[in-house]
């Protein structure tokens, strides 16, 4: 009986993989169909042009503009003062980095915007002093960049301009890969090489660069750091591995907080996240992760693009998304998507395999033995390094959701230190999403941050920001 369970088992798994490959193959064979016809039908521009036509610049409003506008235009379209830096790490990557340095000076419609550093021509740090104020670096979820902070119709919606306005110097990183972080000093995107990368390499190189690079700008000895879902992973290796930066983080707060997930709801994909790496190899190359996640965006209508969104949502992780405005869906969906490297999917699809936070397994045998399993242990010869959030070297608060199906959050408070966690507080409605998003977030979540932080940093600065 046991053996028939096994054969059925197997086949029920691979059947699931099947069908995945046969979907990825219909809309790799899809998009390249609709690709060609684009480019090779004469009067595919000339519609083009027409549709421009029919629509001036001018009578866009500014919700539809902001469905294109990137991290600098959309800082600068909220009347806020904006500097572009960029960063280059010790493997030649150029990360990109925007810094919010003041107060919202303006308000909509702008008659005297403030001046983009784009439109001078020259680099932020060259216009700007340090500000002298409290520096909070923001990092990003998986597959986002900045502008996934930024995208909000009320600028008292997101947290960037909520902590500037309270009298912060908001930084916002962006990983390597990225669109902002698109650069390297001897690869270029269309090479294996550029995308050789995974969780490991934005631990140890990434975000130790982003805020060596803030704090010598800033000339302050330590400055806070808020992550997001992946960006509170690297948030847990870096700072329980590197004693040099974890000095210069005085707060860690982490939004989703992740370091080992549960997997997929939909059993098809979780099938597929435990198969072989070198499986998920061959099914999407060795450079950048769906690559046509942007084609599809640019493509369809923004409204059958939301419902796309909502209906993947809701089969790769069972989330309803009804902590999000309906409203602002075709705004934030617009801004959900960036490139990252297939590898760095072969991370985390490791990481659900083993169910331990673990870097990198470049032999790519899969399981290591993990003492929690029920499995049989088999003696490998071998052990990959983890990391462990238990030995994190600064405070740290967390923010996590009730109905955030996504992380293992049970297992990661059991591992804090009771001396490290100044806070922790459960959203009990709250999916993986809604700590950017959510409609009330700025009540619930976003109040309790600023007052975290203005504790932290012992600042009395005034501020119009009212919980």
């Amino acid at each position: 009986m046991y053996a028939v369970l096994r054969m059925v088992k197997f086949l029920w798994r691979w059947s699931q993989l099947y069908l995945t490959l046969m979907i990825l193959l219909a809309e790799r064979v899809i998009r390249s169909i609709i690709s060609v016809v684009l480019s090779v039908i004469p009067f595919s521009s000339y519609l083009e042009s027409l549709a421009t036509l029919q629509k001036s610049s001018d009578s866009y409003t500014e919700y539809e503009k902001d469905l294109e506008r990137d991290a600098i235009e959309m800082i600068t379209s909220r009347g806020y003062p904006v500097e572009e830096h960029f960063v280059t790490t010790p493997d030649g990557f150029v990360l990109g980095l925007h810094r919010i340095t003041g107060p919202r000076a303006f308000t909509s419609p702008l008659d005297s915007p403030p001046t983009s550093p784009r439109d001078l021509g020259v680099s932020g740090g060259e216009l700007f002093a340090p500000t002298g104020k409290p520096a909070v670096l923001i990092m990003h979820g998986f597959m986002q960049t900045s502008e996934a902070w930024l995208c909000r119709s009320n600028p008292n919606n997101s947290l960037p301009f909520i902590l500037a306005d309270a009298g912060f110097d908001v930084w916002l990183g962006n990983n390597r890969g990225n669109k902002y972080s698109f650069k390297h000093t001897t690869y270029t995107p269309d090479q294996e090489k550029f995308w050789n990368w995974s969780l490991d390499e934005l631990v140890r190189y990434d975000l130790p660069s982003m805020v060596n690079f803030i704090t010598n700008r800033t000339k302050l000895q330590s400055i806070s750091y808020i992550g997001f879902s992946q960006g509170t992973a690297q948030g847990w290796a870096a700072l329980s591995t590197n004693t040099d930066l974890a000095a210069k983080i005085n707060l860690f707060v982490a939004l989703a907080p992740v370091s080992t997930v549960k997997g997929f709801s939909n059993p098809m994909i979780d099938s597929l996240a435990r198969s072989r790496p070198d499986f998920i190899f061959l099914l999407f190359g060795k450079k950048s992760m769906l690559p046509s996640t942007i084609f599809w965006r640019n493509l369809l209508p923004k409204q059958f693009f939301v419902s796309m969104i909502d209906a993947s949502v809701r089969f790769l992780f069972g989330w309803s998304t009804i902590n999000l405005g309906e409203d602002e869906k075709a705004m934030l969906y617009s801004h959900i998507f960036s490139y990252t490297s297939v590898k760095s999917v072969v991370h985390w699809f490791q990481i659900i395999q083993t169910n331990r936070f673990q870097m990198f397994d470049d032999m790519l045998l899969g399981i290591t033995p993990n003492e929690s399993s029920n499995q049989p242990h088999r003696y490998h010869g071998r052990v990959i390094p983890a990391y462990h959030p238990g030995q994190i070297l600064t405070k740290c608060a967390l923010f996590y959701g009730g109905a955030d199906t996504l992380p293992n959050t049970k297992a990661l408070l059991s591992h804090l230190p009771r001396d490290k966690v100044v806070m922790v507080h459960e959203e009990e409605s709250y999916e993986h999403l809604d700590f950017m998003w959510g409609k009330d977030a700025n009540k619930k979540i976003f109040s309790k941050i600023v007052h975290l932080l203005k504790s932290t940093n012992k600042t009395n600065i005034e501020s119009d920001y009212d919980e």
